[in-house]
């Protein structure tokens, strides 16, 4: 009875200092069985004097004590290495959200890694609950949410997990442990929104997701103009809480006083989330309301130039007029605040659509200064690298996104596919991977689309089509058109039918827009001359698809003097400043 007095008091001090100095979980675990086994060793003493009436240890007993701590020790020792501490993140996604783990093993390397805890500064900012009452309203509270996410994402050293993946837990009650692991995060922000007329009434708090303990909380009532000054008072706090350093001092703020017009901060919100639905025209339509009613709204303009940047990859506007209005939209954003990140980044992709490689360069690089932490700015600089031919420091910058946006369908895919062009992954890896992407991700377009290009490098042309037609499903477009295309690449008698369709059918005229793109398929089809040609004639005039003149679909032209001369008129492969030549 001592024995277990003196165990229970111990683990109750031990639980008490290690909530406080955020002890390991496998600390107590390793306290509670070496307690345990003790408690048997003390049974097997009592037992032993008891029967002999014996007062000092002889060999037997010492035999005894021996053969116990040894199976006990075994057995902790195997079950350490299977239970939780070691569990990987593809794991605990699988536990916390099923789509999760799909996206976050195909993420991954081949060979497993040993799973780190998280840094202790970083942090998941979780969408903020509507308490509004009305679900209309959530575009307000999931804005509120992504603003202070951005202004967290300037601190440097805190690593803050992006929006993608901390917006796939939206609605759902889950442990904040395991949000923790598949996040990589240690700490979250949690809290409600509830908006009325001219008020608002927000709550947040911060979490410890080891200990589960909260940190900090605070409620603030204020009127609609002064919503950013409670945002910068929330990721203030969070800082100090988290020790983390700001740049420029305490005293600087993190969220800027945007807009005084509360409407136009509304457009700006209801942009935002049409933007992250890719409903892209219309959150173009959202932006251009917001830039409207306060034409100094720095922020919405560059959101406004990333949306119009966006609109020809979803077949919505010409490429040259959306080139154009985003270049004017990211402009004036800059004039207002060269600090904004986004304005560089939409620069980068028009440059990068533009074949401007340099100008492109050094956008998405004053973009990174600005926010080296943003996972969409490292995701775009990653596609950019891809394009000009640069896959190794792609692949590099492609696993930093990841590593702040686990659950992200888009670099998980673009992943996949430097991958296998740069043969990391065999055949069958790279379809694990590419059908492991697709069940996490049903409705990306951006996924299917890479599908259909991994698919078809791997010959594996009914997976092919199936994409296709999903592709042209989520698009709202007749899937015959394409889909014929890839019955022509698998079946040389249904080749010349799906020729003529993709030289002279409407539907495959957005094909025919890229030159790059509309090669592609020539030259899977057979028509090798022909795909020079295009290249040749097409070379001055940009493309949006730069990365596929690196799959292995061009490798047949790839040694062609034609190819190349192409290749040399589009300025390819283009070498960053300080960069190694690929």
């Amino acid at each position: 009875m001592a024995y277990v007095a003196f165990a229970f008091a111990l683990i109750q001090v031990a639980d008490v200092v290690a909530g406080s100095y955020h002890w390991p979980d496998g600390v107590m675990h390793l306290l509670f069985g070496l307690l345990v086994l003790g408690f048997i060793v003390a049974l097997l003493l009592a037992w032993y004097h008891g029967e002999q009436g014996r007062q000092q240890a002889s060999g037997t007993e010492l035999l005894l004590i021996a053969l116990v701590l040894a199976v006990g020790g075994g057995l902790l020792w195997r079950f350490a290495r299977v239970g939780p501490a070691g569990t990987d993140i593809a794991s605990a996604a699988t536990l916390v959200h099923p789509a999760a783990s799909s996206t976050v093993a195909a993420s991954r390397a081949a060979e497993p890694t040993p799973a780190a805890e998280a840094p202790a500064k970083s942090i998941a900012v979780l969408p903020f609950v509507n308490m509004s009452g009305d679900p209309k309203n959530d575009y307000f509270s999931d804005g509120i949410t992504e603003e202070i996410l951005d202004a967290l994402a300037q601190v440097p050293h805190l690593k803050v997990a992006a929006r993608t993946s901390a917006f796939a837990f939206k609605g759902k009650s889950e442990d904040l442990r395991k949000v923790g692991e598949v996040l990589d995060v240690a700490t979250v922000l949690e809290g409600s929104v509830q908006k009325s007329g001219d008020e608002v009434r927000i709550t947040a708090q911060l979490i410890d997701t080891r200990s589960g303990y909260h940190l900090w909380s605070e409620k603030y009532d204020r009127k609609l103009t002064s919503i950013f000054a409670v945002e910068d008072e929330i990721s203030k706090a969070i800082t100090d809480k988290l020790q983390v350093q700001l740049a420029g001092g305490s005293g600087r703020t993190l969220v800027a006083q945007k807009t005084n017009d509360p409407l136009a901060h509304d457009f700006y919100l209801r942009g935002l989330t049409l933007l992250a639905a890719r409903s892209v025209s219309e959150a173009v339509n959202a932006f251009q309301q917001a830039v409207s009613i306060d034409p100094s709204y720095a922020q919405a303009w560059a959101s406004l130039a990333e949306a119009q940047a966006l609109l020809p990859a979803y077949g919505l506007d010409a490429t040259q007029i959306a080139n154009a209005n985003s270049l004017k939209s990211a402009q004036r954003a800059l004039a207002l605040d060269p600090n904004v990140a986004l304005g560089y980044v939409a620069q980068g992709m028009v440059y990068s659509n533009q074949m401007r490689w340099a100008d492109a360069d050094h956008a998405l690089r004053h973009a990174l200064a600005l926010a080296p932490g943003d996972a969409e700015v490292l995701n775009q600089y990653a596609q950019f690298l891809e394009g000009v031919g640069q896959l190794e420091p792609a692949l590099v910058e492609l696993d930093r996104a990841l590593q702040r946006d686990p659950l992200s369908g888009t670099s998980a895919a673009i992943r996949a596919q430097l991958r296998f062009i740069l043969h990391r992954d065999d055949a069958a890896a790279a379809a694990v991977q590419i059908k492991a992407i697709l069940v996490a991700h049903p409705e990306s377009l951006f996924v299917h689309r890479s599908a259909i290009l991994i698919y078809l490098n791997l010959h594996r042309y009914p997976e092919a089509e199936a994409q296709s037609r999903a592709a042209s499903a989520l698009n709202g477009t007749d899937p015959e058109a394409k889909t014929l295309l890839v019955r022509g690449i698998a079946d040389a008698a249904q080749r010349t039918r799906a020729v003529q369709s993709l030289e002279t059918s409407p539907a495959n005229a957005d094909l025919r827009h890229d030159a790059v793109l509309h090669a592609y398929f020539l030259i899977q089809l057979s028509e090798r001359d022909r795909a020079l040609a295009v290249l040749d004639d097409g070379a001055a005039n940009g493309t949006a698809l730069p990365q596929l003149l690196w799959f292995p679909a061009f490798d047949p032209i790839r040694n062609d003097p034609r190819f190349k001369a192409a290749l040399k008129k589009m300025g390819l492969p283009y070498t960053p400043v300080g960069a190694a030549k690929p």
